[in-house]
């Protein structure tokens, strides 16, 4: 027989899909949810009698454990929670006290990329580049259009410049997430891209999205070498099976136009309607600060999808990555001085203001500088922010120390792309979190 907790607490808006509910239901004979918790005596008030604890951004005070021997789990979901527990008094009690470390790293890379996309664009609306001789390969303009659509990127943009934030309501408990729907936004990686354009096009657009972004790649109405990781489909089961659409309508019949318009696709990109502006990514030279999961999904997608020249700084060197990817280590001083782009993933615990104001002043003019990775890594956050300007920095955050200081970001949108929180939220990303959370109530039953 199946073990199950008596009564599982929720205090938080914790993220559950109906398949969700149901392997929460295996492991639980009652279960009791709260879209927030705002003082101890709440907390107190409402766990009592608990054995399993769920929370997310409430505090868990050690009265809750003197106060509740029968507890056998206090879980969060979230990878940053040593602040929100004494996790060593917690530990002393034999409690089980897990989290989720581990539940974003595709969609988090992605999300450095599709900001890099849409930056080096060149339009009124992002950053404008200096004239170069690196210019935009049709490719890159084409899959910064599909990056955009699947990810609502410059949708969220425009939402956290005006004070529009999911994560804030979710977070207040004025938002309860019950289905994957009420997403808009999907990882990149797994989704099928369905590609009818010419050959070499084919070649260069397999080589961002399936190499780089890991998405499955088909084609149809033509023929390509062979490959592991692209497929022949006839051209109604490519179809059905994608879920983005890149054609020519050049060269495609009207009867496919019709099909491809009347389709339920996340995005479809007429290529005859594409025209390259800006600056390429290929080639360019990233410095990633701190070689995690996440910064080396983002090592692999630099050099798989973009041909980058690839160096990182992390405490720790990876001899078997460098191999791997042809990566190279640098001093930290190197990464801020010698890279076109900087990209950090720093964790959130243990390198709280590590990049200090001088290391911030090092860093060329013209430096990409990317940061979605956590808000607290800066000294200073206004002196990081302060570079953001003509004949400076330009770049993309997705995290700051507290709520997005939107005056700020306002007035540097010329040359800072600014989101908020976007990494974590997506149909799959939210579906997996909450996944390993049940896992590891699971594993709480049998210790």
């Amino acid at each position: 027989m199946n073990k199950k907790y008596k009564k599982v607490v929720v205090l938080d808006s914790v993220i559950f899909y109906p398949e969700h509910r149901d392997r929460l239901n295996e492991i639980a004979e009652e279960v009791v949810e709260y879209n927030t918790c705002e003082t101890e005596e709440e907390v107190l008030e409402r766990v009592k009698g608990a054995d399993c604890i769920i929370s997310c951004w409430v505090d868990i005070p050690n009265k809750v454990i003197d106060e509740n021997p029968q507890l056998k789990t206090i879980a969060f979901w979230t990878h940053a929670f040593e602040h929100r527990i004494d996790k060593d008094y917690a530990l002393k009690h034999n409690l089980h006290v897990p989290s989720i470390p581990d539940y974003g790293t595709d969609s988090v890379a992605e999300l450095a990329f599709v900001g890099l996309l849409q930056l080096y664009k060149n339009n009124e609306n992002v950053l404008v580049l200096t004239a170069t001789n690196n210019p935009r390969h049709l490719q890159e303009e084409i899959m910064a259009k599909v990056t955009d659509d699947v990810r609502k990127f410059n949708k969220n943009w425009r939402d956290n410049l005006r004070g529009s934030w999911v994560h804030e309501y979710v977070k207040a408990g004025k938002l309860k997430i019950t289905s994957p729907d009420e997403f808009k936004e999907e990882t990149l990686k797994g989704l099928t891209i369905g590609l009818l354009v010419n050959d070499d096009l084919k070649e260069d657009l397999f080589k961002i999205a399936s190499h780089g972004f890991h998405m499955n790649a088909i084609y149809s109405l033509g023929d390509l070498q062979h490959a592991l990781n692209i497929a022949y489909r006839p051209i109604d089961n490519l179809l059905k099976e994608s879920h983005i659409i890149i054609y020519d309508s050049r060269s495609v019949s009207e009867e496919i136009k019709n099909k491809i318009n009347q389709g339920d696709y996340l995005s479809v990109v007429d290529v005859a309607e594409i025209v390259p502006m800006g600056e390429s990514l290929m080639n360019k030279k990233i410095g990633i600060i701190g070689l995690g999961r996440i910064g080396r999904r983002v090592a692999q997608i630099a050099r798989d999808g973009f041909d980058m020249d690839v160096s990182y700084y992390s405490t720790t060197r990876n001899p078997d990555l460098e191999k791997q990817y042809n990566l190279q280590f640098k001093p930290l001083e190197k990464i801020l001085t010698e890279s076109d782009i900087i990209t950090f993933h720093l964790p959130h615990v243990g390198a709280e203001k590590f990049i200090t104001n001088e290391m911030i002043d090092t860093i060329p003019k013209k430096t990409t500088v990317v940061n979605v990775s956590v808000g607290s890594i800066f000294q200073d956050q206004a002196h990081f922010l302060s570079r953001f300007k003509k004949d400076d920095l330009n770049g993309y955050v997705d995290v700051y120390n507290t709520l997005p200081p939107r005056e700020e970001l306002r007035e540097r949108k010329k040359f800072l792309i600014a989101t908020y929180r976007s990494g974590w939220r997506t149909k799959s990303t939210i579906g997996l979190k909450t996944h390993k959370l049940l896992t590891r109530l699971k594993e709480g039953l049998y210790k």
